[in-house]
Formats: C-alpha cells, sequence, structure tokens
C-alpha cells in the first residue's frame, strides 16, 4: 500500500510504502443455561453463561518505509524496493461465567443484575527481521475483572416502559495492543456507567418513541498519538443523550428518526510537555441524527422505495484539537422489489434490491487517523449496488 500527503516546505507529495498482515484464529465455545422458576410468588429467570476462547494473532509487519518525493503532475513511476518484514504475536485467552437475574416483583416492576468474573490472558512476542526476539520479548500478563450492572424496568401502563441501570466492565487497555511495548503501562481499561430512558408503544402499535441518557466514565484509557504511538490519557467522561421516534403513517408508509447528543472529554490527560485534559477525543462528534422514509406498494410484485440522510457533526482529527473535520450529511436511496413464490417454487422468498449511496456525490471525510494526523480517510462518492438475496 502507497501513502501519500502533501509536504509544503518542498511543495511536493510525500509517498511512502506501507505493508501490513493480519492472521488471526479463534477457536471457543458458549454455553447457556436458562431456568425459569417462582420465587415467593414472584417470577423469575436466571441465565448463565460460561464461555472460553483463544485467540492466535500473527501480524507480519515491514521493518523499512521506503519513501521519495514527487511532483504532483507526471509524478516519477518509483518503485516498492525488496519489501523487509518482522513478526509480531500475540496469544489471548479468555474465560468467563456471568449470571444474569430478573425478578419481576410486580407484574410491571422488576429488577435485573448480573455478576461477571472472568481471566483473561496475554502472551506477546516480537521478532526483528533476522527473527532475533526483541528486547523486553517475549512477555505475559493476567488479570481476573469482575464486573457487574443492576437495573429496573417499570411499565406503569401497556406500552410504557421505564428502565435505569448501573454497570461497570473491563477491556484489554489498547485498540492496538501490538503497539504497546513490554515498558509501558500494561493494565485493563475499566469503566462504569449510569443510564436511564423510557420507551413509549401507542397509537394501536403504529407509533413510537424513546428518549435515553447515559454517563460513562472510562479510566486507563489509551489514546493514539502521531507517529505511531500511544499515550495513557487517564480517563475519558462521556455524557450525553437520544431521541429516537417512528411511526407508520399507513400501512403502506413508514417514517423514522433520531438524534444524539454527547460531550466527550479527556480528564486527567497529563504528559511531558503539555496536557490533553479537557480535549475532545478525536472522530467523536456532538451531534449525530438520522431520518428516513418508506413506501411499500401492495402490487403482484410489492415494490418498495426508501430513503435516508445521515449527519454527523464537526470532529477533531487528534487528541490536540488543532485540525476539525467538518459536519456533512449523506442521503442514500434503494428500491426492492420482493418476487413472488410462483416465479421460484423452491424458493420461500427472494428479494432483488437496487440502492443508490451517496445520492448528490458528496465528497467528505468520514474518519481521521491519530497516527497519521495529515491524513484523512474520504467517505465513498455516489456508489450504485444492485442484490438479490434467497430464502430457503
Amino acid at each position: 500500500m502507497t501513502q501519500v500527503s502533501w509536504n509544503r516546505s518542498s511543495s511536493l507529495v510525500d509517498r511512502e510504502r506501507f505493508f501490513v498482515a493480519h492472521n488471526q484464529k479463534l477457536a471457543g465455545n458458549i454455553t447457556d443455561l436458562v431456568w425459569h422458576s417462582n420465587i415467593a410468588g414472584m417470577d423469575n429467570r436466571l441465565v448463565t453463561t460460561v464461555a472460553a476462547n483463544g485467540l492466535d494473532f500473527v501480524r507480519p509487519g515491514a521493518a523499512n518505509f521506503p519513501h521519495d518525493l514527487v511532483t504532483v503532475v507526471d509524478p516519477t513511476r518509483g518503485y516498492h524496493g525488496l519489501l523487509k518484514t518482522q513478526q509480531q504475536t500475540a496469544r489471548i485467552d479468555n474465560e468467563s461465567l456471568s449470571i444474569e437475574d430478573r425478578l419481576k416483583i410486580t407484574q410491571t416492576f422488576a429488577l435485573v443484575g448480573g455478576l461477571r468474573v472472568e481471566h483473561i490472558g496475554l502472551d506477546r512476542k516480537s521478532t526483528d527481521v533476522s527473527g532475533v526476539e526483541k528486547a523486553g520479548f517475549p512477555f505475559s500478563k493476567s488479570w481476573a475483572p469482575v464486573t457487574g450492572r443492576i437495573g429496573y424496568t417499570w411499565a406503569p401502563m401497556p406500552g410504557l416502559t421505564f428502565f435505569s441501570q448501573y454497570a461497570t466492565a473491563a477491556d484489554v487497555s489498547a485498540n492496538n495492543i501490538f503497539l504497546l511495548g513490554p515498558l509501558q503501562p500494561l493494565d485493563l481499561t475499566t469503566s462504569r456507567t449510569y443510564g436511564t430512558g423510557v420507551k413509549h408503544l401507542f397509537w394501536d402499535n403504529r407509533a413510537a418513541w424513546s428518549f435515553s441518557a447515559f454517563d460513562i466514565l472510562r479510566m486507563n484509557v489509551y489514546a493514539a498519538a502521531g507517529g505511531m504511538q500511544l499515550n495513557l490519557a487517564g480517563r475519558q467522561e462521556s455524557k450525553g443523550v437520544e431521541l429516537a421516534a417512528g411511526v407508520r403513517l399507513t400501512p403502506a408508509w413508514r417514517v423514522w428518526g433520531n438524534i444524539g447528543y454527547v460531550d466527550a472529554r479527556y480528564a486527567d490527560d497529563d504528559f511531558a510537555g503539555g496536557s490533553f485534559s479537557g480535549n475532545v477525543p478525536p472522530n467523536v462528534p456532538r451531534v449525530a441524527a438520522n431520518a428516513g422514509t418508506s413506501y411499500r406498494f401492495s402490487t403482484f410484485w410489492p415494490v418498495e422505495l426508501g430513503m435516508s440522510v445521515r449527519h454527523v457533526g464537526d470532529r477533531y482529527n487528534t487528541d490536540a484539537n488543532t485540525v476539525t473535520l467538518n459536519a456533512y450529511s449523506v442521503a442514500d436511496a434503494y428500491a426492492f422489489v420482493d418476487i413472488p413464490k410462483s416465479v421460484f417454487s423452491t424458493v420461500d422468498r427472494a428479494r432483488v434490491t437496487f440502492r443508490i449511496r451517496n445520492l448528490t456525490d458528496k465528497r467528505y471525510v468520514i474518519w481521521g487517523d491519530p497516527f497519521y494526523p495529515d491524513q484523512v480517510l474520504l467517505g465513498a462518492p455516489r456508489t450504485y449496488e444492485i442484490s438479490a438475496a434467497f430464502k430457503w
């Protein structure tokens, strides 16, 4: 893969060759046991889950990154040269036991709780181009987190439900464990979440709306930095709300939409030479919204037409919050036809769909990579798709 970026000082294009490959193998098993019972006249449902899996991850990566500077117009073709690779491997073992219980105190009020006990084991290796282990490798680490949740649901009237929950969680500290060296802090990222909301189904089940609010705190968060480095950002705090609604105006016509607002910030993100505390994590918009409509024609071959619009607000490209990725709105449209069973007698259901993504051919940035702060990923241009699905 070739990566290019504009070099302002030379007015040339910096062209770098990059290589990475993955070989991943996952084996595991999940077993659930569901037990319905009655406790002092109250309905109870207990779910016990035992799970175990092992992941082998091999990542050959380039040991050399040849690059050159070329003109924008009629650039020299250039050659990638001899590729030299080095190899990193990881073995992640995970075993867990979780228990979920729902106790209906009354016909309208229920308590929900859960507990999860698990073991996570990590084994890392890293070799150079000659196959010699690098300094500090191999190394291993294991964790045994205990997490859980507790909440309730309350339905004071048919179709109206209130809910709240408090939950904790733990996960491997970095999205890319291969970027963590043996001397870097290697702790689990832990989190706690408060959530509450309400859902209302009405108009003879033809309309529904829901509202939810959340407060999430994540600790020991790793953040990507330029130059393929990871910083321990300390804490990440996120608070937000979401409103969603949908209505079937007629048996054939449906309209829906949702909007979410989130305020995400770093806290205790201090490092030598500065601080990102109070900054917004990269690629996190404050506002995101979706809306759509569809209409189904009850012809001999039923046809449905639909359209949706997606809006994503301004985001930042890096933890420093110095570059803003502008907001964008993208529209998609589709049409599908259900083919009667009489056409394909051996098929229960057949559907042919035609879809247009990015209807207006808008140019926008969908994502920015903090590892390469001078590069962004553009959203796909107008795209046409046709597909067929069959169900036996």
